[in-house]
C-alpha cells in the first residue's frame, strides 16, 4: 500500500506551491528570457524585470517605468522501459505553458516599486495507458498529471547608495493540481483509477541584496522564506463504492516548504562582454514526511494510515553559469550552463513526476532600443538515465529530456 500511495503522493506534493523552487520533474525554477538563457546565474546581475524573481535588489536598478510579458513553453519527452513486463513507453506531447508580466515604476532616483504576476512553476506528464497495460492489466487507466503555481508579488527595491541595493517581495502563492492514476485499493488486492483536483493558498517572501563597488563586477544574495502549504479538494476513487464508502472525499494535505538560498557574482571584462556564475541551495532535507487526512471516516481508516508519504530527500545545490556578448549596440548573444542534481533516491522515482539529475545547456539571443527589450532563450536538459531495482515504485529504466524555449517583451515608458 505505501509504495502505491508514493506515485501519486509525490505529484501532490510537487504542487505544495513551490514558488520556483523546485527545479526537477518537469519544473524549471527560471523566470525571464534574459537570465533563462544566461543559465539562470542571474542574482548578481539582476538587470531587469525578473529581479523581482531572482534577486529583487535587482530592480532599483531602473530608471524609467516599465512593462514586462514573458512567456515560456516546456517540452518533455519522457521514456520508460520495463523489460520484465515488456513495457517500451514513451510519455504523450505536450505543451506546459509559464506565463508573466510586471509592472514597475521608479518613484525619485532611490526606490522603485512594482507587482510581478508570474507562474514560477509548471509542471505535467502523461502517459497512454495502453503502453503501461503490463503493470495494471487494464488499458484504459488515466495516466496523467498537470500542475501549476501562481505568483502575486508585491515588489519594493532602494538604492542605499550608489553602490549597496536591497529588495523584497511578498509572495502570495496559488497551487493547482489535477491529476489521475491507478493505485492499488488497499481493502482489495485490485487496482482501481484514482484521481483527483487540489487547490490551495501560502505565503512566502523574497528578500536580496546587489552590491557593484565597481562597473565591472557585482555580486548578490537572495533569500527565499520557508512557508507552510495546505492543498485541498476531491479525491476520488471508484472502487471505495464497493466498500459502502463514498466515491469522493474531500483530502487535504500540508507540507513546510524548504528555504532557498542563491549567491551570484557578475563580471564584466570588457563593455562588450559579461560572465555570470551562481550558487543556489535549497533546503530540502528538512521536507521528509507528507501526512494525508480525509474528511470521511472511512476514508481515513482506510487510506490514511499507510498514505503519510516518506520523502527521504536531500538538500541540492545548483551551479549555474552564463555568458551575454554584446554583438552591436542593440544585440546581445548569451549562454549558459547549469548542473541540477535531484533531491531524492532512486527507490522513489516514478513516471509523473520524475527526477534526474540534469545537466542543462541554455542559449538566446536579446534587442534592445529606447523603448523595448525582446529577448528569447531555449534551454535544453539532459536528464541521466535511472535505473530502478525490483523493490521500487516503478521497476526500470526512466529517461527524461526536456526542451523549453521562452520569449520576454518589455516596453518603458
Amino acid at each position: 500500500m505505501k509504495t502505491r500511495m508514493r506515485l501519486f503522493l509525490a505529484v501532490v506534493l510537487a504542487a505544495g506551491l513551490t514558488t520556483g523552487l523546485f527545479a526537477n520533474g518537469l519544473n524549471l525554477n527560471g523566470n525571464g528570457s534574459k537570465a533563462n538563457a544566461m543559465g539562470g546565474a542571474f542574482v548578481g546581475l539582476a538587470n531587469d524585470f525578473s529581479a523581482a524573481y531572482w534577486n529583487p535588489a535587482g530592480l532599483a536598478q531602473m530608471t524609467k517605468a516599465s512593462f514586462s510579458l514573458f512567456g515560456a513553453d516546456i517540452l518533455p519527452f519522457g521514456t520508460y522501459t520495463r523489460e520484465a513486463r515488456a513495457i517500451d513507453a514513451k510519455s504523450t506531447f505536450k505543451h506546459y505553458l509559464i506565463p508573466a508580466l510586471g509592472y514597475f515604476q521608479p518613484i525619485g532616483d532611490k526606490l522603485v516599486v512594482g507587482i510581478y504576476l508570474n507562474a514560477p512553476s509548471g509542471a505535467g506528464a502523461e502517459w497512454d495507458g495502453a503502453d503501461l497495460t503490463n503493470i495494471t492489466g487494464i488499458p484504459d487507466y488515466d495516466w496523467k498529471s498537470k500542475l501549476g503555481i501562481f505568483t502575486i508579488s508585491p515588489s519594493i527595491a532602494v538604492k542605499i547608495t550608489d553602490q549597496i541595493m536591497l529588495g523584497a517581495t511578498l509572495d502570495v502563492n496559488y497551487g493547482m493540481l489535477a491529476m489521475a492514476q491507478p493505485i492499488l485499493w488497499p481493502l482489495s488486492p485490485y487496482s482501481t483509477q484514482y484521481s483527483e483536483d487540489l487547490k490551495g493558498w501560502a505565503v512566502g517572501g523574497t528578500f536580496g541584496l546587489l552590491v557593484k563597488p565597481v562597473k565591472q563586477f557585482s555580486f548578490g544574495v537572495t533569500y527565499k522564506l520557508p512557508f507552510t502549504a495546505k492543498l485541498k479538494g476531491d479525491v476520488t476513487i471508484p472502487a471505495a463504492v464497493g466498500f459502502g464508502l463514498p466515491a469522493t472525499d474531500t483530502g487535504t494535505r500540508t507540507a513546510t516548504w524548504p528555504q532557498w538560498l542563491a549567491a551570484g557574482i557578475a563580471v564584466k571584462p570588457t563593455d562588450k562582454l559579461t560572465f555570470t556564475a551562481d550558487v543556489q541551495y535549497t533546503n530540502w532535507e528538512k521536507l521528509q514526511t507528507i501526512p494525508v487526512t480525509f474528511v470521511n471516516a472511512g476514508w481515513q481508516a482506510a487510506l490514511a494510515p499507510g498514505a503519510a508519504y516518506e520523502l527521504l530527500w536531500k538538500d541540492t545545490t545548483q551551479f549555474r553559469f552564463g555568458v551575454e556578448y554584446m554583438a552591436s549596440k542593440c544585440l546581445a548573444l548569451r549562454a549558459g550552463y547549469y548542473f541540477d542534481p535531484n533531491p531524492g533516491p532512486i527507490e522513489t522515482q516514478n513516471i509523473l513526476l520524475p527526477e534526474f539529475k540534469y545537466n542543462w545547456i541554455t542559449a538566446g539571443f536579446g534587442y534592445m532600443s529606447e523603448k523595448i527589450a525582446i529577448d528569447f532563450s531555449v534551454e535544453y536538459g539532459k536528464g541521466a538515465s535511472i535505473t530502478v531495482p525490483g523493490e521500487g515504485d516503478m521497476p526500470g529504466v526512466h529517461g527524461m529530456t526536456i526542451v523549453a524555449p521562452s520569449l520576454s517583451f518589455t516596453y518603458k515608458f
